[in-house]
């Protein structure tokens, strides 16, 4: 092409003249016209300019459509780049717009004085960041059309003149040309390779066409074997509620009948986001059940079948893995598969996949019959589903009963409290007084009180009442079990959790939840019941959706929690949570008083039940009841009366002293005659290891976990003592508190 004529002299730069600027046109042709890509067009076009146009820093800018922002795409610095390729930045709004609608170069001779009347330009601050002190932009157009910006900076101010504008708005147009020539090129060689792919998919089509004609072919040899087969599978969905069984049998059958390698079932839940299933590989002979992680379902193939209610297909894994399980299956090994929707009443329920080791298989299967064994298994599937919900609402029915019976067989005793000492008197209003508010309760006492009792009250006397109140010993649990107990825990979520379990949390809804021996609780439990308290909400283990729940919680402890938290041994932060509201419930030996009272109220009740008719007390009985210090409060009292009652004969209640020495010894002359009843007879290895665990459970107090436990003292994991205690028929006394 002609060159372009040269501005005038006085406004080009003082070291250019004519023939250099055709020397640079002609060069620039030449390197537009090679046909490079546009990483080596722009580089090339950088080396013909240095020698042009002065610039520490010179960069390419392009127009994206449609979100019409600007992208750089090159750039070349002789210093720190802070202006990156890749930046990106709107149009619309910024400096740069009237240059694209005008295409009139733009001269800065101070960037810094711009920056500070510019400041929300970002890009300017920057390039003022890597030392620039001087710019010129030129849009660049192709058929009149802006395509984009090239920049030019300069270290030194006042560096770019009209001239060099001028002159680079000439070379603009070649360079314009060229970007978009590379572009062109580009979208050429993209339709080549569709237009590839097309005759790939013809080819494809014309191989499906014969393997048509070869499956309609053998489907007349296949009927005999297709009718047997659904009869069977009717057979098994009619007699059986196991939808694993029902599946494997299907599974087998699919197997001998298509000769696939993978058959799964895919199922989902309306309470659950995911999917999950099972599934059986076969290899020669040999088949076995490999896991099938629980995936979310958007996305995924599973959910795309479900949601179109048609048969998913894919011949060549290889060639069409676009969902992340199609994935999963070609790195494992497979080449093709097929998903089935499972409908059931008008709802998709599930996904059934049949799955090939080899290419191509899809077109010799007979997906007819596998549609019918689809439509078999859906049945069965909504008889599983039914089945099961009814099992559960039996079970969560089964477990709300077990707490119900726990209820019925415990003596609520607390609507006449037993004794009118001040400091139960005391009691008695702080009960009154909290009942009937949503607050925390803490309840602190010595082993044998009655914390319980007065745990009951406040439920029985707030408007949660025609709800449960849940007990839950804490020292009782394992520290293992204890959150799945509390919280409960998801089907897979540890060895053994076969099926969702709801926890006792879940099961006080609008109800009350005791936690006994609250200081027993493992630290990352009670990290789990901080956040019940704050949030009230729950996860259940293995879980990660949150559930609310509306429960009161009433804590006790027979420590001083207070003591226990400056210690490092329990949670300020719960602590300080669990003592909105505390109650201490006085130990026996500070109401004296009220051992009369109670005297009586444990001979009614034990005269009914054993039928005794207890009327009187000598005076020595209660003498000695009234001077005791009864270390274990209400419960030793009550098993001391008990215990009275049984010896018992006529009207008369009598107590040997023997039975309340403090250190738990009998007098000597009992101790005589003890030793001489058993000095002919030696103990078993049963009575020794009974006799040490109850020794060691009355020096830690009944504490079994923990620092100072029997367990520790013996040195036995708390979960071998457990089982010692089981077989021994062993109960502390705290979880009786």
């Amino acid at each position: 092409m002609p060159a372009s004529p040269l501005p005038s002299a006085a406004s080009l730069p003082p070291d250019f003249h004519a023939p250099a600027y055709e020397r640079l046109v002609e060069r620039m042709l030449r390197q537009l016209n090679m046909g490079h890509g546009l990483d080596e067009l722009l580089a090339s076009v950088f080396d013909q300019l240095s020698g042009v146009v002065p610039y520490n820093r010179i960069a390419v800018a392009l127009l994206e459509e449609p979100a019409h922002v600007l992208r750089l795409v090159a750039c070349r610095s002789d210093g720190e780049v802070n202006l990156k390729t890749g930046y990106a930045s709107r149009v619309q709004g910024s400096t740069l717009a009237p240059l694209l609608e005008t295409g009139q170069p733009r001269i800065i001779a101070d960037l810094a004085e711009y920056s500070r009347r510019k400041p929300t330009s970002s890009s300017t601050a920057l390039i003022v960041r890597e030392g620039m002190r001087s710019s010129l932009t030129l849009p660049l157009l192709a058929d009149g059309k802006p395509i984009g910006v090239i920049f030019f900076s300069s270290r030194e101010p006042d560096t770019y003149t009209a001239g060099h504008a001028e002159l680079l708005a000439r070379l603009a147009s070649p360079i314009a040309i060229g970007v978009e020539k590379t572009r062109l090129i580009g979208q050429l060689r993209q339709s080549n390779q569709e237009l590839a792919l097309a005759n790939s998919a013809k080819d494809d089509f014309l191989d499906t066409l014969k393997c048509e004609v070869d499956k309609q072919t053998q489907q007349l040899r296949r009927s005999e074997s297709r009718y047997r087969l659904l009869v069977e599978m009717g057979r098994v969905v009619n007699s059986s509620l196991d939808i694993r069984e029902v599946f494997h049998h299907a599974a087998v059958q699919i197997h001998k009948q298509l000769e696939c390698d993978r058959v799964s079932l895919l199922l989902t839940s309306s309470k659950s986001p995911t999917r999950h299933g099972f599934a059986v590989e076969f290899t020669g002979d040999r088949e076995y059940w490999p896991d099938v992680p629980t995936q979310a379902l958007p996305g995924s193939a599973f959910d795309w079948v479900m949601q179109h209610r048609v048969p998913q297909v894919v011949r060549s894994l290889r060639q069409d893995h676009s969902f992340p399980e199609d994935q999963r299956l070609f790195e494992t090994g497979y080449g093709s598969k097929v998903y089935l929707p499972l409908l059931s009443r008008d709802l998709s329920v599930g996904v059934l996949g049949i799955v090939s080791r080899r290419e191509q298989q899809p077109d010799h299967w007979d997906l007819e019959l596998l549609r019918e064994i689809c439509s078999q298994l859906s049945i069965a599937l909504d008889n599983a589903s039914a089945y099961s919900e009814i099992e559960r609402l039996k079970r969560e029915l089964e477990q709300q009963n077990v707490y119900l019976r726990d209820e019925i067989r415990t003596d609520h005793d607390f609507g006449n409290i037993i004794g009118d000492s001040p400091a139960m008197r005391q009691v008695r209003v702080a009960v009154e007084q909290v009942a009937l508010t949503d607050s925390t309760v803490l309840i602190l006492g010595e082993t044998g009180t009655g914390k319980e009792l007065i745990a009951r009250a406040i439920h029985e006397s707030s408007s949660r009442s025609k709800n449960l109140l849940v007990k839950v010993n804490c020292a009782s649990l394992a520290p293992g079990l204890i959150a799945s107990e509390l919280f409960g825990h998801e089907s897979g979520a540890f060895t053994g959790a076969t099926e969702r379990r709801r926890g006792r949390f879940e099961l006080s809804h609008h109800g009350s939840i005791f936690l006994d021996e609250i200081s027993e609780v493992p630290a990352e439990t009670q990290v789990m019941l901080l956040r019940v308290l704050q949030e009230r909400e729950i996860e259940r283990v293995g879980g990660s959706e949150p559930i609310e729940i509306d429960t009161r919680v009433i804590a006790a402890s027979n420590r001083d929690l207070k003591a226990a938290a400056e210690a490092g041994e329990f949670r300020d932060d719960l602590y300080y949570r669990l003592n909105v509201f505390p109650i201490l419930v006085p130990p026996l030996r500070q109401r004296r008083e009220d051992i009369p009272a109670l005297l009586n109220h444990f001979i009614a009740r034990f005269s009914n039940r054993m039928n005794k008719p207890i009327t009187r007390v000598d005076r020595r009985t209660m003498e000695i009841l009234m001077q005791y210090d009864w270390p274990g409060n209400v419960r030793e009292f009550e098993n001391i009366i008990e215990r009275s009652m049984i010896i018992s004969r006529g009207d008369t209640l009598s107590i040997e002293s023997s039975w309340l020495s403090g250190d738990g010894s009998l007098p000597s002359s009992t101790q005589e005659r003890a030793l001489e009843a058993t000095s002919a007879v030696q103990p078993t290895l049963a009575e020794i290891e009974r006799r040490a665990i109850l020794d060691a459970l009355q020096r830690c107090d009944g504490k079994i976990y923990g620092p100072g436990g029997a367990a520790e003292t013996l040195g036995l994991k708390p979960t071998t003592l457990y089982g010692k205690m089981r077989k021994q028929r062993i109960k502390t006394t705290r979880q009786h508190e």
